[in-house]
């Protein structure tokens, strides 16, 4: 992809690398004995990517490959979907409901998620797997009322053995569902990282993308969060959002990482095919590309002065400045279950709506999917749950 700023033409600075997992590919090639200069020469001479994208690949990788020191191959991760959230984010396809949904669906949708854990469970078992990791997503499974997320932290403690794990996760993106009773809930049963997700402090960049709440609601809830002893809380920012300039991006940057969290993830705007942003917004400049280039820059170099390290990375189709979304972490902070996902070294066992449970063995990776729609899950969670069968048949071999 290529981009005019005036008279003269930019190209992209992933050149003709198209990977989702850019870093994956260093991380080979380091493993295989090639030095950072050998990687750089072949990165610049293959697919033209740009020193500044070849460096951060390297350091992440570096970071990455401590992490992934001390997995073993039977080290797993657990991933749970909740498809429901207060509002529909206009940039959103993921599989979720609007909160209008969720007493009708929610009871149901609990009732089937808790069944297939309890047939996937003895399986995960039977074949020797350590879960490290457990990741809550959707969704923000926080929308679910303070009682029915306890109930389903509770069924995960006692279906699964976690008594190994290394991180719990649970995304609060929303401030406007977070209580003191869920995290209460959520500490009681043993999550020790939190993600609140501001995207931007602007409100009327908040309200063009569909969020309710207001910058002040986003400190007020990481006020919260902080009172209950999470080891982690993430926040997340979006570059190249509708509208925004450079400087609005910078000051949300600025006041983000000014609520010290962390975890900051820097997602890049990318136009889903399936997302309301895709339909009802003019497609982006080449300036607003190019824009996009800089705010990235520019949040990398103010990250890196408050020691933040880039830690995983991935990219996706149809992203401003065709750039990427990358995760920064205080020392010591980095989350496993992004790095495990990223280098698909961590076999991950994926449950409820649109859940992937990605088999790993060696070089040898094979997926099962769940369907993306929840009815469709409702109505054929006996297959759901029969397909993670073949669990014991790939894992035999």
């Amino acid at each position: 992809m290529r981009f005019m700023n005036g008279s003269e033409e930019v190209v992209n600075p992933w050149g003709g690398l198209h990977n989702v997992r850019p870093v994956k590919r260093v991380v080979g090639m380091l493993e295989s004995g090639m030095s950072p200069n050998e990687i750089k020469e072949s990165l610049k001479e293959e697919f033209q990517v740009s020193d500044s994208k070849i460096d951060l690949s390297l350091a992440i990788a570096e970071e990455e490959m401590q992490v992934l020191s001390c997995m073993k191959p039977r080290d797993a991760a657990i991933y749970i979907d909740i498809p429901f959230c207060p509002s529909k984010c206009t940039y959103c396809s993921f599989a979720s409901l609007p909160a209008d949904k969720l007493k009708q669906f929610a009871e149901p949708y609990l009732a089937a998620l808790y069944r297939e854990m309890e047939h996937v469970a003895p399986i995960i078992k039977n074949l020797g797997f350590t879960i490290r990791s457990v990741y809550i997503g959707g969704g923000t499974p926080t929308t679910l009322m303070a009682i029915e997320l306890d109930n389903l932290l509770y069924e995960i403690n006692k279906v699964f053995d976690l008594s190994k794990i290394w991180e719990f996760s649970v995304e609060a993106g929303r401030p406007d569902t977070i209580t003191g009773a869920k995290l209460s809930a959520m500490r009681k049963h043993g999550v020790n990282r939190i993600s609140v997700n501001p995207q931007s402090i602007h409100e009327k960049t908040l309200r063009r993308i569909g969020r309710k709440h207001s910058f002040e609601a986003i400190v007020s809830a990481v006020d919260m969060v902080r009172k209950f002893d999470f080891s982690v809380l993430n926040m997340d920012v979006i570059a190249g959002l509708p509208g925004e300039s450079l400087e609005d991006f910078k000051e949300t940057v600025q006041a983000v990482s000014a609520l010290k969290p962390e975890n900051i993830t820097v997602h890049t705007m990318h136009f889903k095919r399936a997302s309301k942003l895709k339909t009802e917004f003019l497609q982006p400049t080449d300036e607003e590309h190019l824009q996009t280039v800089e705010m990235l820059d520019y949040a990398y170099q103010y990250l890196a002065d408050l020691n933040y390290k880039a830690y995983y990375l991935y990219r996706q189709k149809n992203t401003m400045g065709n750039l990427e979304n990358t995760g920064l972490c205080q020392p010591g902070t980095p989350c496993v279950y992004n790095i495990g996902m990223m280098e698909e070294t961590m076999p991950v066992f994926g449950f409820g709506v649109g859940g992937v449970t990605k088999m790993v063995s060696g070089n040898r990776i094979e997926r099962i999917y769940n369907v993306k729609d929840v009815q469709e899950y409702l109505n054929r969670q006996q297959e759901m749950r029969e397909k993670k069968n073949y669990l014991y048949e790939f894992y035999a071999e």
